[in-house]
């Protein structure tokens, strides 16, 4: 503001030095008496200025984080995922450093750690690349090949679960149709024949339970019965495979025993001493083993099939216990039937419908829902056995170039992992990147550091950030000069325009757009702070060494300006002039007028009041002089001319 006002003291000082106010003959309005405003033309600096408020900052603000790089304040950025536990703080906000300062340390037990993983990571890697050019073990391409069995069982259990599934489905189905179909028969039986007692409908509940527990009977027994059939398949499958461990120890052992004792070729010749025997005994233990394994399978087979026998034995029983107890329910419903109808008999024969309706459409949507998850059950188990095929045989076929290239990838990935887990060990400092000032301290010796910023720093270079309205937006550029005032401090420096946004970034109650601005300060005062209100002014187009006269003396528009330019004799004459630059207080005059010319910038007329007996006197526009629209409107609306005059 400072920057204003001396601005606009030093153009009153040189433009209106000379101002002053002539008294006219009275005109044809006798009650009045009119004074001219004027100016004397000056050769003077004629200069047009952008002046703004904003308010200071750093230029540039580094969040620093452990395990990390410096980053921006306000960019993307944030601490390694090791945790980092504080050893020291050696700074506070405020205090000011220097580029390499330590400023806290943290322990590294966790970057450590977080090394020796990427270290084994490393090993695995390098471990699959030599395994891949080596090639499989027969033990390994026996593991491989497990796989595919696994997933032929799985197969196997999915066909049979959706088969299985499709007929429960269709099961309860049929039973909805059927039990949709008995409740509009009996509707139909109860409105010719008549309405059924209580008893009718408690028989008829008994009679559909009787059948479902039968229906529901039968299903249990042809799961047990694939239940029984899965597990004797899987027994064969044990039993072969200890079969297979028996003959294997047992060929193990006859070539241990073959080992220890050889005949002389010769009879008469000297007997050749007898080689040691062999010690067997660790074969002869498999052999035994194995054969006790065998033993006790065929044990449990054995008693899986004798517990197969007793439980299709119990399930025979109770499927004959069930088909007894719907015969004997549906006897007591044929011998409960009587006629009679009544109107709540035929009423609840219809709820009944609607309800078998709504259970058959429920079922439908249930019954879809089903199939679909069988089917998707048994493409995936399909996909599956595909997959384990293909993985065997890349897993047993020789690697070819681009697997061995893949797995050197990976090696080198995984050293590039280690590198940067060596990099993060190194960041357990925070270090200051740059000459400036504390701004925040977010950690605490004896706590875990945040993964954002655990000190701010601020450089000790300044920039201004302030708004200029869409009027001044185009006569201001990048590089531009401009003058600075901190307020608080009252120092003045220099710089220059560092960014304009081409984005506005508000209105003001007037309605007038602003758009922002960074200046940034070539050095910036003792004291300046960020936050601090700072006045820019930009000279944005000047004229030196010029004639000039106040703004308020020019009328016309472009093109076709006059002053009105008073005599000897004290009465004003219009004449035209060329202008140049034209600001709010003066405006540069090509041609038409000459140094130390009068012109007229008002009229003041001093008029008598009747309340107060005193005389005012008050600024009046110039358009009496003839095209005055450019004249502000007003002179001060207080002005007295002076006593005796």
């Amino acid at each position: 503001m400072k920057l204003k006002v001396a601005a606009v003291i030093g153009l009153l000082a040189i433009g209106l030095g000379t101002a002053g106010w002539v008294v006219l003959a009275p005109g044809s309005n006798a009650g009045a008496t009119s004074q001219y405003l004027t100016s004397t033309v000056s050769r003077t600096t004629v200069a047009d200025e952008v002046v703004a408020t904003g308010s200071a900052r750093s230029a540039v603000t580094y969040d620093l984080a452990f395990g990390s790089d410096p980053v921006v304040s306000g960019a993307t950025g944030a601490g390694a995922g090791t945790s980092w536990l504080v050893e020291s703080v050696s700074v506070g906000v405020g205090d000011r450093v220097t580029k390499g300062d330590v400023l806290a340390t943290a322990d590294t037990a966790s970057a450590e750690a977080a090394v020796e993983v990427a270290k084994a990571s490393l090993a695995v890697a390098e471990a699959r690349l030599a395994v891949d050019k080596g090639g499989l073990t027969s033990a390994e391409r026996a593991a491989a090949y497990d796989s595919i069995r696994q997933a032929q069982q799985q197969l196997t259990v999915a066909k049979q679960s959706r088969n299985q599934t499709a007929a429960q489905n269709d099961l309860k189905l049929r039973q909805a149709k059927a039990a949709l179909a008995k409740a509009e028969q009996q509707l139909t039986d109860d409105q010719t024949a008549g309405p059924a007692t209580a008893t009718i409908t408690a028989d008829q509940a008994a009679v559909t339970q009787a059948q479902q527990a039968l229906d529901t009977l039968t299903l249990q027994i042809a799961g047990a019965a694939t239940d029984a059939s899965l597990a004797s398949q899987q027994n064969e499958l044990k039993l072969s495979q200890a079969q297979t461990t028996l003959s294997n120890a047992q060929q193990a052992l006859g070539e241990c025993q073959a080992t220890g004792s050889t005949a002389s070729p010769d009879p008469s010749a000297a007997p050749t001493p007898a080689p040691t025997p062999r010690d067997c005994t660790s074969a002869t233990q498999a052999v035994t083993q194995a054969q006790q394994a065998l033993d006790t399978l065929n044990l449990q087979i054995q008693a899986a099939a004798a517990q197969s026998s007793t439980s299709s034995a119990q399930n025979q029983l109770k499927l004959s216990q069930a088909q007894a107890a719907l015969a004997t329910a549906e006897q007591k419903l044929a011998d409960d039937l009587v006629a009679g109808p009544s109107e709540a008999t035929i009423k609840a024969d219809q709820n009944a419908i609607d309800q078998a309706q709504e259970q058959f459409d429920t079922l439908e949507l249930s019954l879809a829902s089903s199939d679909s998850s069988a089917a998707n059950q048994l493409t995936s188990a399909q996909l599956s056995l595909a997959s384990s095929q293909h993985n065997y045989a890349n897993q047993t076929a020789p690697a070819d170039d681009s697997t061995i290239a893949t797995d050197e990838a990976s090696v080198t990935t995984a050293r590039i992992n280690l590198d940067d887990a060596e990099q993060t060990l190194e960041g357990a400092e925070l270090v200051s990147p740059l000459d400036g000032v504390i701004v925040a301290v977010n950690v605490v010796t004896g706590t875990i550091a945040p993964a954002s910023a655990g000190v701010t720093v601020a450089s000790l270079d300044m920039e201004v950030t302030a708004t200029v309205t869409e009027t001044d937006l185009p006569s201001l550029a990048v590089g531009q000069t401009v003058s600075v005032e901190i307020t608080a401090t009252g120092e003045t420096t220099t710089g220059t325009v560092k960014e304009i946004s081409p984005v506005a970034d508000s209105a003001d109650a007037g309605g007038v757009v602003n758009y922002p601005i960074v200046v940034a300060l070539d050095a910036a005062p003792d004291g300046t702070a960020s936050g601090m209100t700072a006045e820019v002014q930009v000279i944005t187009a000047q004229a030196a060494d010029v004639l000039a006269v106040p703004a308020t003396a020019v009328n016309g528009s472009e093109g076709n300006y006059s002053v009105m330019v008073l005599g000897a004799d004290g009465q004003p004459t219009s004449v035209a002039v060329q202008v140049g630059l034209i600001t709010s207080d003066l405006a540069e005059i090509s041609s038409g007028l000459n140094e130390g010319d009068t012109v007229v910038t008002g009229i003041a007329t001093a008029q008598t009041g009747t309340a107060s007996g005193t005389t005012q006197g008050g600024f009046g526009g110039a358009g009496g002089l003839g095209g005055g629209g450019a004249f502000p409107a007003g002179g001060g609306g207080n002005f007295r001319p002076p006593t005796g005059n």
